[in-house]
């Protein structure tokens, strides 16, 4: 990581997640979008089959007479849970994206207050499906990912052949493409509404700091909005292969499998993943050796040599051995954590960001960080701090693109989560100006003098 300072990344700019789609497709054709397991088999999917699968699903939701609704969807991460994503939003629809460990009642609260009228869900979620049945709701259809949606991808090609109603439907950018709710930690879950510009204009400015290329490997739940938008949005964005981890159960297995080029991750995993490195090698009786080889590693980056691939080659083959980075949001992550992958050859980019900021604010790039940092605030947006103590820390607030409309039907709590057009995130950081990084006030200025 030679650790400097050097300009955007060159990155086609769209305005719609149907902009998006159709540019990777008309870009990347017959290179593989996706990659999965199912009854044993390997299934890979090209972009131009998932435009395909999108343009034939979204044709049937038309033919069923679903535009302009509000379409709930819930279920563990699958092809088709993306496919039902990207055909909703393109034909006008809204997304309500569900945590499935949420419990019935609180689903049904959230339905209650979006009013969805169609509801995708999973299988293994037929009970949760089966369940709503309070008066107060709005749905009218539910249709299965397993048994329904697969059928209707089918039948919807012959559709979209015959008429051009959803290929050619057309998108405002400033449409509401989705409706995430908070957790509710901090009072009642509130309905973040991104338009279809937040979102593709999230992707396409977060890549100007951070490119991806090869294998993805997709493990964090897609309702997360940095799930999503990462590591699905802008590995399409960039071409990549995804491919859909099986079960957390397996993330060990498919990275020895697939061999992936990155991977995003909550830092409690990459914890998790960096205590296995050094667990494995006291087994093995073999950490003393590997401190050696580390500090021996170290001591010739200094003087410009990199030995890190083959001193540690053994350690990186537990992941894949093709892994270029790993890129870490959601919480604060331990530095320690940081610096120690980079040690054994292995990048781990920090991010910030907030689901009313679609979600990216700031990502570490590729080849320049500063340990301690929640990356560098990416590209044509504003971020400020506002009311800093003599530490300069204070509020972070945005604006820009990427700001979400407001709260769905919640003009009090949109009114004073704004200050002008300035977001206010609620968050606590301080901002270099001269690299424009944030900073959590958990980290000591010490620890930015790193980088210089």
């Amino acid at each position: 990581m030679k650790n400097k300072k050097y300009p955007p990344y060159s990155v086609d700019r769209v305005n719609s997640l149907k902009e998006l789609l159709n540019l990777a497709a008309r870009k990347y054709g017959d290179n593989p979008a996706f990659t999965f397991e199912r009854e044993g088999e390997t299934i890979s999917v090209s972009y131009k089959r998932f435009l395909s699968d999108v343009e034939g699903l979204g044709a049937a939701l038309f033919d069923l007479d679903i535009q302009d609704a509000k379409i709930a969807l819930i279920g563990e991460n699958s092809y088709e849970w993306i496919v039902s994503y990207f055909s909703a939003v393109n034909g006008g629809n809204t997304i309500v994206p569900l945590d499935k460990e949420l419990k019935l009642k609180d689903l049904t609260a959230l339905l209650v207050d979006c009013q969805a009228s169609v509801l995708i869900y999973s299988e293994d979620y037929k009970d949760i499906a089966d369940g709503l049945v309070d008066e107060r709701l709005n749905i009218k259809q539910k249709l299965s990912i397993q048994r329904d949606i697969p059928s209707m991808i089918h039948q919807g090609r012959s559709l979209a052949k015959a008429g051009k109603a959803f290929v050619d439907y057309h998108i405002s950018s400033e449409r509401i493409s989705t409706i995430i709710y908070t957790s509710g930690t901090t009072g009642p879950p509130k309905g973040v509404m991104l338009s279809h510009k937040n979102i593709a204009s999230n992707v396409s400015i977060s890549l100007k700091n951070c490119i991806l290329f090869g294998v993805g490997l997709l493990v964090l739940p897609l309702h997360h909005s940095f799930s999503f938008t990462a590591a699905v949005l802008g590995e399409l964005h960039c071409g990549c292969n995804i491919v859909i981890n099986r079960s957390l159960k397996e993330v060990a297995a498919d990275l020895v499998k697939y061999k992936p080029n990155n991977i995003l991750l909550v830092p409690l995993f990459v914890e998790t993943l960096y205590k296995k490195v050094w667990d494995t090698a006291k087994k093995a009786g073999k950490d003393g050796l590997l401190k050696a080889l580390i500090k021996i590693s170290n001591a010739l980056l200094k003087v410009g040599i990199d030995l890190r691939a083959k001193l540690f080659k053994q350690v990186l083959a537990a992941f894949g051995g093709e892994i270029d980075v790993i890129i870490t949001g959601g919480a604060p992550i331990d530095t320690t954590l940081i610096k120690g992958f980079r040690d054994l050859g292995l990048k781990v980019l920090n991010g910030y960001g907030i689901s009313e900021c679609s979600p990216i604010v700031s990502i570490t790039r590729n080849q320049y960080y500063r340990d301690g940092s929640v990356g560098l605030v990416i590209p044509d947006i504003g971020v400020k701090i506002i009311d800093p103590d003599e530490h300069g820390q204070g509020e972070i607030c945005v604006k820009g693109d990427i700001v979400m409309l407001g709260y769905y039907e919640n003009e009090q709590a949109t009114a004073d989560a704004f200050d002008g057009e300035w977001f206010k995130t609620g968050d606590i950081g301080h901002l270099d100006k001269d690299g424009l990084y944030l900073f959590s006030p958990l980290q000591e200025s010490v620890e930015r003098s790193a980088c210089g």
